[in-house]
Order: C-alpha cells, then sequence, then structure tokens
C-alpha cells in the first residue's frame, strides 16, 4: 500500500511540474552578448554574459527601478528589461479617456506641442 502511495505521489509531482514551469517567465532571448547587472541593493555587479540568464525565471519585478529579479546561478541579479525577452507576453497598453491626439504642430495658445488638443472624454 506504501508503494502504491508513493508512486502516485511522485506522478502527480511529475505531472504538476510541466504546468509550473510552463506558467514561471524566463529569459528567452538576450540582444547583446552580455548585460549590465544590479544586486538587490543596486550595486553594479558589471556584465553578465547572455547565456547566464538564457531561460533562468524572472521571479519578480523590483518596485523601486523597475528592474527584472532573474535567479541565476550567481544568485539574484536586477536587469533591466529592455535587455532581454521573456516568455511572458507584454501587457497590453493602458486605456486613455482621450480620443482624439492631433498632429505635431502649436496649439491655439502656443503653449504645447499639439498632443491633447480637441482630446475628449471617451465616448463622446
Amino acid at each position: 500500500m506504501k508503494k502504491i502511495l508513493s508512486l502516485g505521489l511522485l506522478c502527480g509531482l511529475i505531472l504538476a511540474s510541466p504546468i509550473r514551469a510552463a506558467t514561471t517567465t524566463t529569459i528567452n532571448g538576450v540582444f547583446e552578448k552580455t548585460v549590465h547587472a544590479f544586486s538587490e541593493t543596486y550595486a553594479p555587479l558589471g556584465q553578465i554574459p547572455a547565456s547566464e540568464l538564457m531561460n533562468q525565471p524572472v521571479v519578480g519585478i523590483d518596485e523601486n527601478r523597475g528592474l527584472l529579479k532573474v535567479q541565476t546561478a550567481r544568485g539574484i541579479v536586477l536587469i533591466a528589461g529592455a535587455a532581454v525577452t521573456t516568455t511572458k507576453a507584454a501587457a497590453a497598453p493602458r486605456e486613455t479617456a482621450c480620443s482624439y491626439i492631433a498632429t505635431l504642430s502649436a496649439s491655439s495658445t502656443g503653449s504645447s506641442a499639439g498632443f491633447a488638443d480637441n482630446c475628449k472624454p471617451s465616448g463622446h
């Protein structure tokens, strides 16, 4: 009976592992050969080879600076999200109440570049 229970538990863990792995965001691309990294206290760690970041899990986002927290063999390092691509899809852009954005020109008052001239609340 213990063997059957142990086997069942082992099978359950094996089956659950791919599901967990599929939902974990990982680094799947790096734009340069090295990436500048920081410690969790923002101390510069220098350049980390791209190969050390590939397929490593992203464990969070630093709330103060927006850097990605990546688990590596060196421990958790902070890197700029723009330096890498991940398996997680980008978030949709925020909604705005502006339904019209004018062309680049001086506004009627001459106080702006015309970006939000004629901006109306959504639904109008």
